[in-house]
């Protein structure tokens, strides 16, 4: 029952895969462009709405749901080893850069190709030298730019790598890692009126690291290490309450999406971290969806551009709506994902590892 600590959460794991193909569903949308598609948008008229409806409706809330994710299991992996100073900012950071980067030059390059052919039914917006070097280094979501640009989704990974240095400064602290973590938590919500990218992912990495403070205190609490199935019961019955009121009262745009992020999502987290503590043989297995969710998240949009090119060039106009086509897209996304997670992430990854960390 017990897990000892910076242990791999493989049931998060799990769902950041689910979270990644969500992703995929919901972006599904882009591929109604008039000049290759038979079908005019309708959202309940999608492929499968029935059984995917909460991913082609709520699927953007999935990258709130990353944000979260790291910030819970940075502070679990990271925060100790960084006060302890057994980790430097160096090594720190070509941890993350060895693992986020290469996939993202990859795209960044496939896409500004993709962008010289000028392909009328999917223009890049901000296709220009500035936006390329901004996502070159990593800082296109840093308020200096103009828009989205070349390969759109990597923004969150621009603000992540933003949270990654902050994240790095604010666990260099003891007894002030609690203040911190709030004050850091409410500064976002009123950055987000002005830089909405940078303040969503400050909110939602340090909720997930306040939700891993929280987490820490009750793993260590005596009568929850012998109550941990009351303790699950417990954490699933705040999310049946979250959720009924949800459906039954009506909230601003503003007052949800605080309901979601700062309870409904880290209640979620919580639950998934206590049910490892079952060792359940099954969770361990399903995990490995979690491998290659960057990989589906940064491909899937190349993979959409590739599609509307090929159509675009021989002048096919096909039906959207069709199961076989989603189907088609989906395993696109994932094929392309495994190839390059196993055989170019992870060379490359290991490569820069092996070269530069000291």
């Amino acid at each position: 029952m017990e897990q000892k600590k910076n242990n791999r959460f493989y049931l998060l794991d799990f769902l950041r895969g689910i979270a990644a193909i969500s992703i995929v569903i919901f972006h599904y949308r882009i591929f109604y462009i008039e000049t290759i598609s038979l079908d005019s948008f309708i959202t309940n008229q999608q492929p499968l709405y029935s059984l995917l409806s909460l991913a082609y409706e709520n699927g953007w809330i999935a990258i709130q749901f990353f944000f979260i994710l790291s910030g819970f299991i940075f502070f679990n992996l990271y925060r100790r080893k960084i006060l302890e100073k057994k980790i430097s900012f160096r090594n720190f950071f070509i941890l993350r850069f060895s693992r986020l980067y290469p996939l993202h030059l990859l795209m960044l390059i496939a896409i500004g190709l993709f962008g010289l052919l000028k392909v009328e039914a999917f223009s890049l917006a901000n296709y220009d030298l500035k936006h390329l070097l901004l996502n070159f280094f990593l800082i296109q979501s840093w308020g200096f730019e103009n828009g989205p640009s070349f390969n759109d989704p990597a923004w969150s990974v621009s603000v992540e790598i933003l949270m990654y240095c902050i994240f790095f400064l604010v666990a260099r602290t003891n007894k002030m890692i609690l203040p911190l973590t709030l004050t850091i938590i409410i500064m976002s919500m009123f950055i987000i009126f002005k830089y909405e990218f940078i303040g969503y992912g400050g909110f939602c990495f340090f909720v997930g690291g306040l939700t891993y403070l929280f987490y820490s205190k009750m793993e260590n609490n005596i009568i929850v290490k012998r109550h941990i199935l009351k303790t699950c019961l417990f954490i699933l019955l705040n999310i049946s309450i979250i959720i009924f009121i949800i459906n039954q009262f009506y909230f601003s745009n503003i007052v949800l999406k605080i309901i979601l992020l700062l309870f409904l999502i880290p209640s979620i987290v919580l639950l998934s971290a206590f049910i490892q503590k079952f060792n359940i043989p099954i969770i361990k297995r399903v995990s490995i969806i979690g491998n290659i969710s960057y990989s589906i998240y940064m491909i899937h949009f190349f993979v959409q551009m590739l599609f509307v090119i090929i159509l675009d060039f021989y002048k096919l106009e096909i039906s959207f709506n069709s199961i076989g086509v989603f189907l088609t897209y989906l395993s696109f996304c994932i094929i392309f994902s495994i190839c390059s997670f196993n055989y170019f992430e992870k060379p490359v990854q290991k490569i820069i590892r092996q070269k530069l960390i000291v």
